[in-house]
């Protein structure tokens, strides 16, 4: 029999339920000061989308405040070398290498088009030409496209990545042979628009608890080690 993904999409965006912070102004997550931002809003979700892109949000959160730490603002950031990029985010980071080719790209690119990295104008132009100039950006990812959209702008979009695919697909809540396009296609048409933000903030909460719960049962399997009992080998006298 059929497993039908939109049904077991529905039951599980229910189960999980919607996200208040989907209505919650978001503060700057890049500030040069405690009261400066690196960027506008837009831009600062671009970043953010970025960093959580196949790493997820608890991640993203502290390398975002490495970031901060580390450089005076995103012109000094982006001017790095790729192996200097590469070199920040850690070898552990997921893709870290791709990561840092691809994010130096993207905002060298908006530093070439807007001559500061900052995405300001998208909020005075249509939605299919802010999701049109999102798409040209050099090396940027699907995911990073489509959040950015979504949540800096109040598009309509559902961002997906390799990470995501493998929680839904679990669920079978999308087909496991979908692609990120595909796939990110066949669940914008599954959500309706006011109902995107909250549902996809609510799955990202759900996958990086997923994820918690899996890495600290390896964990524990690893930690746990077979002892031997000494022998108890009596001495003839």
């Amino acid at each position: 029999m059929a497993v039908d993904h939109a049904a077991k999409l529905q039951s599980l965006i229910k189960r999980l339920g919607t996200s208040a912070d989907a209505e919650t102004p978001m503060s700057p997550r890049f500030l040069c000061k405690p009261d400066e931002s690196m960027t506008d809003p837009v831009c600062d979700e671009l970043i953010w989308a970025y960093l959580v892109w196949e790493a997820g949000e608890k991640r993203a959160g502290a390398l975002a405040a490495k970031l901060c730490e580390t450089f005076v603002d995103l012109n000094e950031f982006r001017v790095c070398l790729t192996s200097e990029l590469t070199s920040f985010f850690g070898q552990t980071y997921p893709r870290s290498a791709e990561r840092s080719d691809r994010m130096r790209a993207t905002l060298n690119d908006i530093y070439n088009r807007e001559h500061e990295v900052n995405l300001k104008k998208l909020t005075s132009i249509n939605k299919r030409e802010a999701k049109a100039y999102l798409d040209s950006l050099e090396g940027i990812p699907p995911y990073v496209v489509n959040r950015t959209f979504l949540l800096g702008l109040g598009g309509h979009a559902f961002p997906l990545d390799d990470r995501l695919l493998k929680f839904l697909a679990a669920e079978n809540a999308i087909a496991e042979d979908e692609s990120i396009d595909s796939g990110a296609s066949w669940l914008e048409r599954q959500i309706r628009s006011g109902d995107a933000a909250p549902a996809f903030i609510a799955i990202e909460k759900w996958a990086a608890n997923k994820r918690a719960s899996t890495s600290r049962s390896t964990t524990k399997k690893k930690s746990k080690k077979v002892t031997k009992k000494p022998s108890s080998k009596s001495k003839s006298g």
